[in-house]
């Protein structure tokens, strides 16, 4: 299948894991199915055309660039932007994926700063339309982020014309929100997917996310764990999605046992 990415984090993590190089962890990743991958702004960021010559020599296209901003705090939109945009045209990312920054302070601080994150990703949205980039928010699973929640995403939807959603299917769990509810309120508004499940135990690493109800989520392979996978892929399937669909484990070990079953679970159902 070529519609699987993973993200160049995983990569090292198993480079690190394995004991390998990360071109070896590309390359096993490669075998495994993996035909494009997410690199950070701060992956790339030290030398992009470094990393876009290791990626062509496997024959791995880059699905995405995730890039965080801190439109809350500073507004210079141009300045935040230009080494992002640089760094995503050296590596062939043709969709930018967009953190706008986190409430600090005091609590009654955080409309301002969300006006000011929403005006600044309105901004950026037009510089990185003029350059040929398209962008995507996904719902943040941070207590601290404005998009946190199907709310919090739609409201930057709603005032950025172009900006479409990052659907991460273990996100809204996060929010205690139910992702098969969240996929129909974005429906038509999902351009790019990150395949995320959850588990409650610990079998797959043990690097824990509480949930805002008090959960304690722990890293699992697509598939294996409490997130309606199944039900998920049937809805974006009806609605039309055609585009990539990037696994995401942070966090697991052992990271590439992980991928592995991952990428044979999905390849089974889409």
């Amino acid at each position: 299948m070529k519609n699987l990415a993973t993200f160049y984090d995983h990569i090292l993590e198993i480079a690190k894991q394995e004991r390998v190089s990360a071109g070896e962890a590309l390359e096993e990743a490669a075998r495994l199915g993996i035909a494009w991958v997410e690199v950070s702004y701060a992956n790339a960021q030290a030398d992009p055309r470094a990393l876009a010559g290791e990626l062509a020599r496997r024959g791995l296209g880059v699905s995405a660039m995730p890039a965080f901003f801190d439109f809350g705090q500073n507004p210079d939109v141009e300045a935040q932007a230009a080494p992002v945009l640089e760094a995503a045209e050296v590596l062939g990312a043709k969709t930018i994926l967009v953190i706008p920054g986190f409430w600090t302070g005091e609590e009654a601080e955080r409309p301002a700063q969300t006006e000011a994150m929403l005006e600044a990703a309105g901004r950026l949205c037009q510089l990185a339309g003029r350059r040929g980039f398209r962008l995507v928010m996904e719902e943040f699973d941070n207590a601290a982020s404005p998009i946190a929640t199907v709310e919090g995403l739609s409201r930057f939807l709603d005032h950025c014309p172009g900006l479409m959603a990052c659907f991460d299917t273990g996100n809204f769990r996060f929010a205690a929100q139910d992702e098969r509810e969240a996929c129909r309120a974005l429906r038509g508004r999902i351009g790019h997917v990150h395949l995320k499940d959850r588990r409650l135990t610990p079998e797959f690493g043990k690097d824990a996310l509480t949930a805002l109800d008090g959960a304690v989520l722990y890293p699992s392979p697509v598939g294996g764990g409490i997130i309606q996978m199944e039900e998920l892929l049937r809805q974006l399937k009806a609605e039309g999605y055609e585009g990539l669909y990037t696994i995401e484990h942070y966090g697991a070990a052992p990271m590439r046992e992980c991928l592995r079953q991952s990428v044979e679970w999905v390849q089974s159902r889409i």
